[in-house]
């Protein structure tokens, strides 16, 4: 009679769980020191199966290295099941893993501390993902009241009579309710590349009237349709924020440059008048950090923001294909 039972090898083993994305570590809390199969050097990116405890920590992301190390120091002592999230390395290509293990002698083989790392950076992007989404609807409805109000107080300040304030507010209300369907549908819908020119137009026709404005933006530069939300909603965002607090407000100039340096595209956002109240464009609310996500994270740039006496200056560098 043939056995059907399956016999597990350590390779075999191995292998079925690394293809999990699961991988085997141990550490020594006395000597400091850490053993890495294959897939956890992988996970820290080290030639090394043996390396120091404090080598590894310093490559954790700043924001979690302190909860991280508390820890997993208790993990050596603690007899309760454990698991704790950290990210190892900065900016948006840092991975996500998750230690797990048994604490106390249960998890122990001599001096080793066993356990195991899984690579949890799918989920933790698609959580973020999701908030994103979420805090992005929210600030969308506000600013949308927000732009609202501020156009209203234009077009009243121009207004000869109540027929033309209603003309020209419904005009506006509606080149205005295209750009933000612009700026957040699906990019599914766009076939070939997008002139920046083109979307930078669209994006600021509502403010056209009344408002010093000049796009100046290379007619080479373009960008794929898997990006035409990205800039669209850079746009919008910056658009947003100048119609409640500066330029388009009808306190200053604006002026949008672009064009090609080698493989980059340089965008420029200079608005010559100073908001009358600062602190709400410094960059530390959500659609600061909406636009840092953007920019870093899907366009793989760089920008920078300065306000000053002289107004408002943001400049932003993504690669250009």
């Amino acid at each position: 009679m043939t056995s059907t039972a399956y016999t597990w090898t350590l390779e075999s083993f191995t292998d079925t769980i690394h293809r999990g994305g699961v991988a085997l570590w141990a550490w020594s809390p006395t000597r400091r020191l850490a053993q890495l199969d294959g897939l956890c050097r992988t996970f820290w990116d080290t030639p090394e199966s043996v390396v120091s405890i404090d080598d590894l920590f310093a490559k954790v992301h700043p924001e979690d290295r302190p909860g991280m190390e508390l820890d997993w120091e208790a993990s050596a002592t603690d007899p309760q099941p454990y698991s704790f999230d950290f990210r190892i390395g900065t900016g948006p290509d840092a991975r996500w893993v998750s230690a797990r293990g048994v604490g106390g002698d249960a998890g122990q083989v001599g001096e080793w501390v066993q356990a195991i790392f899984l690579d949890i950076t799918d989920r933790k992007r698609a959580e973020d993902a999701e908030h994103l989404l979420t805090a992005e609807l929210q600030h969308r409805v506000s600013n949308m009241f927000a732009v609202a109000r501020a156009l209203t107080a234009i077009v009243a300040r121009e207004a000869k009579s109540t027929p033309t304030f209603v003309e020209d507010l419904s005009r506006r209300f509606g080149v205005l309710h295209e750009a933000t369907a612009l700026a957040t549908r699906s990019h599914t819908l766009e076939q070939g590349n997008v002139r920046l020119r083109d979307l930078a137009e669209r994006i600021l026709a509502p403010y056209r009237h009344g408002a010093n404005i000049v796009i100046d933006i290379d007619e080479n530069a373009s960008t794929a349709p898997g990006h035409v939300n990205d800039f669209a909603m850079i746009f919008h965002e910056l658009a947003t924020n100048s119609a409640k607090h500066g330029a388009l407000s009808g306190t200053g100039a604006l002026r949008l440059q672009g064009y090609l340096e080698g493989s980059d595209l340089r965008l420029i956002w200079e608005e010559g008048t100073a908001p009358p109240d600062a602190s709400k464009t410094e960059g530390s609310g959500f659609g600061s950090r909406l636009l840092q996500q953007t920019i870093e994270r899907s366009l793989r740039g760089r920008f920078r923001r300065t306000l000053d006496g002289r107004g408002l200056h943001f400049e932003m560098v993504v690669p250009f294909a």
